[in-house]
């Protein structure tokens, strides 16, 4: 097997790796009677990680609080589905590039729309709160939860992107998989968790839009369509992951313990920041 096409699978390992060791080491966690210096305490106010015992309301709480926990790997079929298909097709050279020369002769596209609907699912998210329709959480910790999944998609997308050093149709460089794809999936599927439960039509209109921008960079010959299905797989999985790591500690209560303050020491000058535990 070439040294890419290993690479490219050690990659995708470790992403599964990471995700199916936090589920099930969670799921499989035995209960236990919980002792703190030699006192005992209320089993219900306290949860045990790793034989390490935490209060509900201790700051440093770090338990997988996942609001779909009781769905098990269902989240996870649709993102391994697209990822395991879109890595088959990159190794399909035969079929990706028939399928490409089709869609250039049939939907041949040179707009620049998809640079700019790729964030209409996280303006839509803020517009809707800023009308006063609420989501799943608060300001902080949906702005927190954006933040961190951009960031994660975006270090999983680059480094494919570096290890695969695929070409794009149109001969230009970072094909594998499509960065514009998996960023606006994954902006999709936080306004799927934010509002999905309100309507199912906010989760459709924003796949919608995702979707759209997949099709767009395939006509645009910016990318090949296992590009497209790898990153829309990654967008999906990079917010699934987030929310289930999530704190949901930025707050009000746990933002009024943060200070900031200005300090001098000698010729240094700065700022410093608190956080009271």
């Amino acid at each position: 097997m070439p040294m890419r096409c290993k690479t490219v699978f050690g990659i995708l390992f470790i992403i599964y790796g990471i995700l199916f060791h936090g589920y099930f080491s969670q799921a499989n966690e035995p209960e236990k009677t919980v002792k703190f210096r030699n006192l005992e305490i209320a089993k219900e106010n306290y949860f045990v990680s790793s034989n390490v015992a935490f209060h509900n309301d201790s700051i440093h709480q770090l338990n997988f609080r996942y609001a779909d926990k009781k769905r098990g790997l269902k989240p996870y079929i649709a993102p391994a589905i697209l990822i395991s298909a879109g890595t088959a097709l990159h190794f399909s050279t035969n079929a990706k590039e028939n399928f490409q020369d089709w869609v250039q002769y049939n939907f041949a596209y040179s707009g620049d729309v998809d640079d700019y609907i790729q964030f209409a699912p996280i303006v839509a998210v803020y517009t809707l709160n800023a009308f006063g329709i609420k989501g799943e959480n608060n300001f902080g910790n949906r702005t927190a939860i954006a933040i961190k999944s951009f960031l994660l998609n975006d270090l999983i997308v680059n480094s494919l992107k570096n290890w695969a050093d695929e070409t794009r149709p149109n001969g230009d460089a970072r094909s594998f998989p499509s960065g514009h794809t998996s960023f606006t999936f994954a902006m999709a599927h936080f306004m799927h968790k934010e509002y999905g439960e309100l309507s199912a039509w906010y989760s459709v209109g924003a796949y919608s839009c995702a979707a759209a921008v997949g099709v767009m960079r395939v006509a645009k010959n910016a990318h090949w369509i296992s590009d497209v299905v790898a990153g829309a797989g990654i967008g999906i999985l990079s917010t699934e992951l987030v929310y289930l790591t999530h704190l949901y500690k930025w707050d009000s209560e746990h933002i009024r313990n943060f200070d900031i303050f200005p300090f001098s020491v000698g010729k240094q000058k700065g700022l410093t920041m608190v956080y009271n535990f």
